[in-house]
């Protein structure tokens, strides 16, 4: 595969960019389509930003050290973590990939949510004082967390990182090919049966906040089509940088993602065990401690931690989807604030009473209780997509997976 001339990047990638020839060529209902592999050169571009980022996140982290990590519950601490680092990881990348001229969804998505999300939450975890032991041991040290675009697995009793042994290295590269290609072959499925799975692009439709789609069941239907494809995606970069980041450190990190569409038990395992564990851990760090330290109780940390998540979801609106038609904002925040209210109601004492319906809910099989978990999360779902879904993130993301795509009439 030929490479890209450096004056094309990155604007070449487009869902309408040449793949070259496919593997292999069928018909289907009259038409013709082929079997693409992934590109490459993107990846390796992809890569290239989410690297430099990285070793950036480094050396911010070196200062973020000796400024606030060393100074943590002190006014020097507040000043400089909210005065100046956080409006650089707020403001700084979206900047940078307008003077660059980046457009594509997934290098948005990428350069602008990965190592920003982590950092913003790392601050805020320095600032109160929850920096792990491990990290704040040296200068050093706290670089590499700080950098890191993955979460790093310390053993709590010895204080050091996990090592990743050659064969944990390779299972995660095989891992890694794996979702390239499953998550490949399930958009290519949007594509080969669009009278069951919704389409992307286009503009929101006018209805689709309306009271008649919160409770649509056909909605419901598209919007859990829609977040098993997340999470294949998820899954998918997650397993990339994984395999790189124990590929390069040597060292193991946390899985990203654990199968939350399917195995879930609770909102809360969905959610705390599941689902973007990375964002996860960044949230309990760097919200929820602190707001337990400052006297918040249980509820109002869960609630502050789903809130900031919302928040943070609605930062990515104009920052990856400035382009879109139509963007609302709001609608993302009140999904995650409905989850944090699904997970009050999983631990009120209504539920540990086994006479009524979450006492017996808890004690249904584990697939009846997943299907409920995800069904539950579905009538507002589709305000969270819904930037995904109305844009071309999912086509340009296609890309860089293994796919099923039309080439002509048979």
């Amino acid at each position: 595969m030929q490479l890209p001339e450096m004056g094309d990047l990155p604007h070449m990638w487009t869902e309408d960019t040449p793949r070259g020839d496919p593997l292999l060529s069928f018909s289907f209902q009259e038409q013709t389509y082929g079997f693409f592999l992934f590109s490459l050169p993107m990846w390796v571009e992809l890569l290239t930003f989410i690297v430099a980022e990285a070793c950036l996140a480094a050396l911010i982290g070196v200062l973020i050290y000796y400024s606030v990590v060393l100074h943590a519950n002190t006014s020097t601490a507040y000043l400089v973590g909210f005065g100046v680092f956080l409006p650089f990881w707020i403001f700084a990348p979206q900047a940078a990939v307008h003077a660059m001229g980046i457009s594509n969804k997934i290098f948005l998505f990428c350069i602008c949510v990965i190592s920003p999300t982590t950092s913003l939450f790392r601050i805020t975890e320095a600032i109160f004082g929850f920096t792990p032991p491990h990290a704040k041991k040296s200068v050093g040290a706290y670089a590499l967390y700080f950098g890191s675009p993955m979460l790093l697995i310390c053993d709590p009793k010895t204080q050091k990182h996990v090592k990743a042994s050659w064969s944990r290295i390779f299972w995660h590269l095989r891992r890694f090919v794996t979702y390239l290609f499953f998550a490949g072959m399930y958009q290519s499925l949007f594509a080969l049966f669009p009278s069951f799975f919704p389409s992307f692009g286009g503009p929101t439709p006018d209805d689709w906040h309306s009271w008649e789609q919160i409770r649509n069941p056909w909605m419901w239907k598209d919007t859990i089509l829609v977040a098993i494809l997340f999470q294949v995606y998820l899954g998918a970069f997650g397993e990339g940088l994984i395999f790189f980041t124990t590929l390069v450190t040597q060292k193991q990190t946390i899985m990203l993602m654990e199968n939350p569409m399917f195995e879930s038990k609770s909102p809360s395992d969905f959610w705390g065990r599941r689902w973007n564990l990375l964002v996860h851990y960044c949230l309990k760090n760097g919200v929820y401690k602190p707001v337990r330290k400052m006297g918040g109780t249980a509820l109002m940390a869960v609630l502050s931690s789903f809130l900031a998540s919302g928040l943070f979801h609605e930062w990515i609106l104009p920052t990856v989807f400035h382009d879109n038609a139509k963007l609302t904002f709001g609608t993302t925040s009140l999904f995650f604030v409905w989850q944090a209210v699904l997970i009050s109601v999983e631990y009120s004492p209504l539920a540990k009473n086994d006479k009524s319906f979450l006492g017996f809910v808890s004690k249904l099989p584990l697939p009846v209780r997943t299907a409920l978990v995800v069904i539950s999360g579905a009538p507002l779902g589709h305000w969270f997509v819904d930037s995904y879904v109305h844009s071309e993130f999912f086509p340009q993301g296609q890309m860089v997976l293994m796919a099923i795509l039309l080439t002509d009439k048979a």
